[in-house]
């Protein structure tokens, strides 16, 4: 398994130079194809107040990404030329107000995406969800870049979180293509002892056996919460080893239970300081 065709998301305008700067170096690293994709989103529409009253319609945002479409296709067509990356750019004209919808529908041919964590402190650009609706809507592996990303993934450490559920276990098999070259791979596992069914007497070591058989060294270690939620748990772990990427699945529980008692998904988007890789 490898990836060949990969759509990194550009409407995140203030991480343009991180996202083009990783998407080259994904693409270049598996001698890939590169998509540009942008979505100029279609304008909100509120309702009205009153029997005579008319909906009021806002296309601050449409106005907003039509005017800087221009010039990102053109920052994206000079970075893929001088990296000689294979390459297209895909700019769509979207109805729907919310671009994380355009990106689910449009990503799910991609064998991975890639995406900026979310500028919370802006008013304008994508909707706060958008990073957390496409990892959840478009069935695809998501590569999530912090806003201090560094330029390449080094892949020398990489940490994966294992509980055995289907979402991790799909996260770590969407991830082997990252997880083939990388120097030491680390399979934690938090609070074992609450899924004792499925653990096993070694925590995690099935997985590591089947990874095993790809050629890839496995350590397993388990480790309790110590206070930490399991996101934080994990995040804390892999900056301590000094990790390049973390690799996870996404929502084990339903996305209300998640949002309403700040669940490992939730956390690890809230704090996220390695590049993320999630799946659902």
């Amino acid at each position: 398994m490898t990836y060949k065709s990969i759509f990194v998301s550009l409407n995140e305008l203030e991480a343009m130079a991180t996202l083009l700067e990783v998407g080259v170096d994904v693409a270049g690293r598996f001698d890939a194809h590169l998509t540009g994709l942008y979505v100029v989103p279609g304008p909100a529409l509120y309702p009205a107040v009153g029997p005579y009253a008319v909906p009021e319609v806002n296309d601050i945002g449409t106005q907003y990404f039509e005017e800087r479409a221009k010039d990102t296709r053109l920052k994206f067509e000079s970075a893929m030329r001088s990296a000689d990356i294979s390459f297209d750019w895909r700019e769509i004209k979207a109805t729907s107000p919310d671009v994380s919808s355009t990106v689910s529908e449009v990503g799910r041919v991609a064998d991975l995406l890639i995406l900026s964590e979310t500028d919370t402190k802006t008013t304008m650009g994508v909707e706060l969800e958008f990073v957390t609706n496409v990892i959840m809507d478009s069935g695809r592996p998501v590569l999530i870049l912090p806003r201090q990303s560094p330029s390449k993934l080094q892949l020398r450490q990489i940490v994966c979180g294992y509980n055995g559920s289907k979402e991790s276990v799909r996260a770590i098999h969407d991830a082997l293509p990252f997880l083939l070259p990388a120097g030491d791979v680390r399979l934690v596992w938090v609070d074992p002892s609450r899924k004792s069914e499925s653990a096993g007497p070694l925590r995690g070591s099935d997985m590591a056996e089947v990874l095993d058989r790809h050629g890839i060294r496995v350590t397993t270690e388990a480790m309790a919460r110590s206070g930490q939620d399991v996101g934080e748990t994990l995040l804390t772990r892999a900056q301590d080893l000094g990790a390049d990427l973390i690799v996870m699945g996404a929502y084990g529980h339903s996305r209300l239970r998640e949002y309403v008692l700040g669940g490992a998904t939730r956390s690890a988007l809230s704090n996220i300081r390695i590049p993320l890789l999630m799946s659902h």
